[in-house]
């Protein structure tokens, strides 16, 4: 199980750095069209990513990544495995879709999370948990004003895949890396990606154009988006569970409207005000819930 704190001053920490996490997590879809915009193919912008973030934490930590344990050596190249998968499969899954629908799609991950973490970890699913992740996944519908049907083609079944292997990739932090070093297993993951993407940049190639717009929205993705950010969410689900994990990061689309209103002066819409809204309900269920229902087991 994910280990808490205690006094609950590791939760309260851990998801104080979730939602810094998914503020830049929000932010990092401006950063990514700059550099597609520029010229850069989306294999090659992600090998850049992985590269400085794995440059970055090698210095800095350099001493903790002496010597690898078994579980963390495990652990960090799975997750780095997960996280290839899921790159490609989103990369392919979007380009066959609309965007609005792409980015609902993905999010199903939030509706996944009760069941899968119920099925690894051998606990009953929680209806709180599941009426939180059903508040948090209509307010997803809302921000991203998803209109009619689905036309269900290969690219939106790639775009579950994506929401499913999201999913797992916090299961799998949870459940196989609670007791190594989240510094040794966001390193294998940043490392792993960063061979498969520099795999795929040699056959999907460059675009070999770097302004210097690109240049900073790419150092900026490696620091924030990548290296801090994973970082944050695998020392987080060491000490939360992947369900609340889930649903703080469901943030991101709050944040990624806010920031689309302050610095791209788009309007807010009322469907933009109720699918935030819709999610932080879900969050306080959730988090009243835990608050009323405490159990050591499942908390």
């Amino acid at each position: 199980m994910p280990v808490q704190n205690a006094d609950g001053s590791g939760t309260r920490r851990a998801a104080i750095l979730l939602i810094a996490a998914s503020f830049m997590w929000g932010s990092s879809f401006v950063c990514s069209k700059i550099c597609l915009n520029a010229g850069l193919l989306p294999f090659e912008t992600v090998f850049y990513r992985m590269a400085v973030g794995v440059a970055l934490l090698g210095a800095v930590f350099h001493k903790q990544l002496r010597r690898f344990s078994r579980p963390a050596r495990l652990t960090g190249v799975l997750l780095g495995v997960i996280t290839s998968a899921i790159y490609s499969f989103e990369m392919y899954g979007i380009s066959m879709t609309e965007a609005t629908k792409a980015a609902f799609l993905t999010s199903t991950n939030i509706i996944m999370m009760p069941f899968l973490y119920a099925a690894f970890f051998h606990v009953r699913p929680r209806l709180r948990s599941i009426a939180a992740a059903g508040l948090a996944m209509g307010g997803v519908w809302c921000l991203n004003r998803v209109q009619g049907g689905f036309a269900f083609g290969p690219g939106e079944l790639l775009l579950l895949v994506t929401a499913f292997l999201y999913a797992m990739n916090s299961i799998t932090a949870a459940k196989l890396g609670k007791d190594c070093p989240a510094v040794q297993i966001t390193f294998l993951q940043l490392l792993t990606t960063l061979i498969f993407t520099g795999i795929m940049t040699l056959i999907q190639g460059r675009g070999g154009s770097y302004p210097i717009e690109a240049v900073g929205a790419l150092l900026y993705l490696a620091v924030g988006p990548t290296l801090i950010c994973f970082l944050i969410k695998n020392y987080a689900v060491q000490r939360i569970s992947p369900v609340k994990c889930t649903l703080i990061l469901a943030t991101e689309g709050v944040f990624c409207a806010l920031l689309s209103v302050a610095l791209l002066h788009e309007k807010p819409t009322p469907s933009m005000c109720a699918g935030s809204l819709l999610i932080l309900c879900g969050i306080l269920v959730e988090e009243l819930g835990s608050i009323v229902y405490s159990n050591p087991q499942t908390s």
